[in-house]
């Protein structure tokens, strides 16, 4: 039988291990991803697969919520942001009315971008509606969308982004597989972040992939942004290190590609580099929650 002091000592521990897991936890840096890719069920698997007969790309994991939780879930990334774009004008509104649907049932694990076609009727009614619905900018694909940015027909879509303070977020450079034209080199955003100051444009694949070499023409412009997504594959420790220098760690966020890399693979690439705590936490959460606002309450 045990005496009051011996069952004092036994609540004494059970409270202070408690208090240590609960700090240990709120410890845990939190992650956004700002770049992650996730269609309707019913449409997942043939979007791999035309991806795949398109650009010789095979998903490491279905194109799900479902898995992107999984995967979230399984790496503690805090928040992903679905980038969704339609290859067509006809599926704007059905992808948007999905991704409003999802981000309402899923936030705060999960937010969306929502899609503009270049070539659809009425965009700007559409942008008022994705602004409206609580998405969280809009994402364009150059190459399954056929347009390059500094297109002028495109400039009235800007304009209304930046009156309704959504964020831009390109696919900028080439693909895994060899295409022709790149639509969407570094200097095609020259135009557009010169004439649409307050439009805040987020370049993923660190701007340009496998275009690196080409950075040096939009750097001086305070209104671009760039994301990580699908650079580990390609680039070495270093050299992914002196590109995000060159940026400026204060621009630069983390995106996976899901599911079209090893997750954790993509994640470690930036967890390991060599660069301070601090670096590393605006690039995992910090930017992408000052310049997407997404609030801290989300990240706990």
């Amino acid at each position: 039988m045990l005496t009051n002091f011996q069952e004092w000592i036994i609540f004494y521990n059970k409270i202070f291990i408690t208090i240590r897991v609960t700090t240990y936890a709120v410890m845990e840096p939190p992650i956004i991803d700002v770049h992650v890719h996730a269609f309707p069920d019913d449409v997942a698997k043939r979007v791999t697969e035309a991806l795949r007969a398109r650009y010789g790309v095979d998903g490491f994991y279905p194109c799900t919520v479902e898995s992107l939780l999984e995967v979230m879930e399984g790496t503690n990334v805090s928040v992903g942001i679905i980038q969704i774009y339609a290859n067509s004008p006809d599926k704007v509104r059905l992808l948007n009315d999905w991704g409003a649907e999802v981000s309402i049932r899923e936030r705060p694990r999960i937010y969306c971008f929502g899609t503009i076609h270049p070539d659809m009727e009425n965009p700007i009614e559409e942008l008022e509606r994705i602004a409206k619905m609580g998405l969280k900018g809009v994402k364009f694909q150059s190459t399954a969308q056929r347009f390059r940015p500094d297109e002028p027909r495109l400039f009235r879509i800007y304009e209304k982004m930046a009156e309704l303070k959504l964020p831009a977020l390109f696919h900028a450079g080439g693909e895994r597989k060899h295409v022709d034209p790149i639509y969407a080199p570094p200097r095609s955003f020259v135009e557009v972040l010169s004439s649409f100051p307050e439009l805040n444009v987020i370049l993923a694949h660190l701007g340009g992939y496998r275009m690196w070499d080409q950075l040096r023409a939009i750097l001086d412009f305070k209104n671009v942004y760039f994301d990580t997504s699908a650079t580990n594959n390609e680039l070495s420790g270093s050299t992914l290190k002196r590109i995000i220098e060159l940026l400026g760690f204060d621009r630069v966020m983390y995106g996976s590609d899901f599911p079209w890399f090893d997750y954790r693979k993509e994640l470690d690439g930036i967890k390991n580099l060599q660069i301070s705590e601090e670096e590393k936490r605006k690039i995992l959460w910090k930017n992408a929650s000052r310049i997407l606002k997404i609030p801290y309450t989300a990240l706990a």
